[in-house]
C-alpha cells in the first residue's frame, strides 16, 4: 500500500497551530526608531548647551580676537616654535581672546570700585545716554539690568501670577514686575511680563487691575522653568489661591523710627 494514502492519525482540526512570525523589518525599524528618539532626546540638552555657549563666546570675543591674534602672531614665539601654522594661530588666539575679555570685565569692575573710577565712568554713562541714536536703548538696557541685579527684595519679577490673556477662560502665566496705583481713585494695577515659549525674553507686557490677576504658589525659577518647557515641568497641583489682593501676602510692618 502506499503511504501517501494512509490517513493521518490526528485530526488536522487537532494538530497544533504553527505561530506566524511577525515581520523581521517592521521589528528592526521599529527598534532603530525608538533607540535613535532616545538618543536624539538625550542629545538635545547638550546640543542646546553647547550652541548657547557658542553664541556667548562668539559675542564675547568678537572685538578681542583682532588683538589676540596680533599679539600671537607677533610674538618671537610664534616664529621659532611649531605653532605657526593656520589651525593653530586660530586656537591660541581663541583662547587669549576670551582671556583679554575676562581680564577686561575685571578692569572694569576693579574700576568701579575707586572713587576716580565711578567718576569716568559715570562720564562715560553721561555721553552715551546723550547721543541721538544710541540713548534710548542703552537707557532701556541699562534699566533692564539694574533690576535683575537688585534681585530679591521687590525688585525684578516678584512673583508668578495667572492671568486670562489673549482672551477669557484662557489662562496665561505671568510674572509681576510692578505696581501702580492711580491716584485719582485709589485703584491699583499691575505691570504683568507674560513670556514666549520655548523664548522667554520675548513676550507681552500689559497693564491690568490687581483684582484680575490669579497669584500661584510658584517661585519665580519654576515659572521660568516652565516656561522653557512648554508646561512640561509645570507641578501636577496648582494652588490658585483667591483673586485679588486677598490672595496677596501681606507687607510685613514697618519698623518704627528712633524719636
Amino acid at each position: 500500500m502506499n503511504e501517501a494514502s494512509v490517513p493521518s492519525s490526528v485530526p488536522p482540526s487537532l494538530a497544533p497551530a504553527t505561530p506566524e512570525k511577525p515581520p523581521v523589518s517592521g521589528g528592526f525599524l521599529h527598534h532603530m526608531k525608538s533607540v535613535f528618539i532616545g538618543g536624539l532626546f538625550a542629545l538635545i540638552p547638550l546640543f542646546v548647551t553647547l550652541w548657547v555657549l557658542s553664541f556667548l563666546y562668539h559675542i564675547t570675543t568678537d572685538f578681542s580676537f583682532p588683538l589676540a591674534r596680533f599679539i600671537v602672531t607677533s610674538s618671537p614665539l610664534h616664529a621659532e616654535t611649531g605653532w605657526n601654522t593656520t589651525a593653530a594661530t586660530t586656537v591660541i588666539s581663541s583662547a587669549l581672546a576670551l582671556v583679554l575679555f575676562l581680564c577686561f570685565v575685571y578692569a572694569i569692575g576693579a574700576l568701579s570700585t575707586f572713587v576716580i573710577g565711578r567718576k569716568l565712568l559715570a562720564r562715560l554713562d553721561h555721553f552715551v545716554e546723550n547721543l541721538p541714536l544710541l540713548k534710548s536703548i542703552y537707557g532701556t538696557t541699562k534699566q533692564v539690568m539694574s533690576v535683575f541685579r537688585q534681585g530679591g527684595g521687590g525688585a525684578g519679577f516678584q512673583r508668578v501670577v495667572l492671568v486670562e490673556f489673549p482672551r477669557a477662560g484662557i489662562w496665561a502665566l505671568a510674572f509681576v514686575t510692578n505696581e501702580i496705583t492711580d491716584i485719582s481713585c485709589g485703584k491699583k494695577y499691575v505691570t504683568i511680563f507674560i513670556p514666549m515659549t520655548p523664548n522667554p525674553t520675548s513676550g507681552f507686557f500689559q497693564m491690568v487691575p490687581i483684582d484680575d490677576v490669579r497669584n500661584t504658589d510658584w517661585t519665580v525659577d519654576q515659572g521660568i522653568k516652565i516656561v522653557l518647557s512648554g508646561g512640561l515641568l509645570a507641578p501636577r497641583e496648582l494652588h490658585f489661591g483667591r483673586e485679588g489682593r486677598d490672595s496677596i501676602p501681606p507687607a510685613a510692618p514697618a519698623k518704627a523710627g528712633r524719636p
